[in-house]
């Protein structure tokens, strides 16, 4: 008896799977993606990443770098000293104005004759008052500087300033110098002022004090 072979089973194809949908999410950029900060950290990287040079070689060359500083610290003094004649930290500072129009007013004579009264130092009054036709007198001197000097008239000088120059047709100088005063009471600080009148000549080794008089002498409005 013959049989009749079974057919072969075909395979059966994988079941294909659906294709998975992607998830789609949603992020928030970080703060250093937003475009003000990428604006700000293009700005601030460069002046970093200077400094970073800078310091690293500040640590490779000291003494090249103390000697810079040095140079650097030493034009800054020197161009502040050029234009306002002051040193750092007040020293040396005169806190005094004797200039006025671009010039020292009567001369350096008048700014010495001021400090030797404001010092009460009668010996330098009476030098610098011996070239003068009618010098006041040693009794004079005294009366100024038992009135007016910091040392026995127990006044604070706040500020001398000239208040006006005159060149006259002789050649003299007319200079006037305002003298700011106070003194503590027994109410409190109170405050005056001075006017002094100078005339000066030029001589041989500069100018020379021709006169001196205190044209006033007043206590401040209240």
């Amino acid at each position: 008896m013959i049989t009749t072979p079974s057919p072969t089973q075909q395979p059966q194809p994988p079941e294909q799977k659906a294709p998975e949908q992607k998830k789609v999410t949603y992020t928030r950029p970080r703060v250093g993606q937003k475009p003000a900060a990428l604006f700000v950290k293009n700005i601030l990287r460069p002046i970093f990443k200077g400094l970073y040079h800078v310091f690293r070689f500040v640590g490779g060359h000291k003494l090249v770098t103390l000697v810079m500083l040095l140079l650097l610290i030493g034009s800054a003094i020197a161009a502040n000293f050029a234009v306002t004649k002051e040193w750092p930290f007040g020293i040396g500072n005169d806190p005094f104005n004797f200039h006025i129009h671009g010039g020292n007013g009567g001369g350096e004579q008048v700014k010495n004759w001021m400090y030797a009264l404001r010092d009460g130092n009668i010996a330098a009054l009476a030098i610098l008052d011996k070239n003068m036709p009618s010098p006041p007198t040693s009794q004079e001197l005294q009366q100024y500087i038992g009135q007016f000097s910091q040392t026995q008239g127990h006044l604070s000088w706040k500020a001398i300033n000239v208040a006006g120059v005159s060149q006259e047709s002789d050649t003299s100088v007319d200079s006037f110098v305002q003298v700011d005063l106070s003194a503590n009471g027994p109410g409190g600080a109170v405050g005056g002022y001075m006017i002094w009148h100078f005339v000066t000549v030029a001589g041989q080794g500069g100018e020379i004090l021709f006169s001196v008089s205190l044209v006033d002498f007043r206590p401040a409005l209240q």
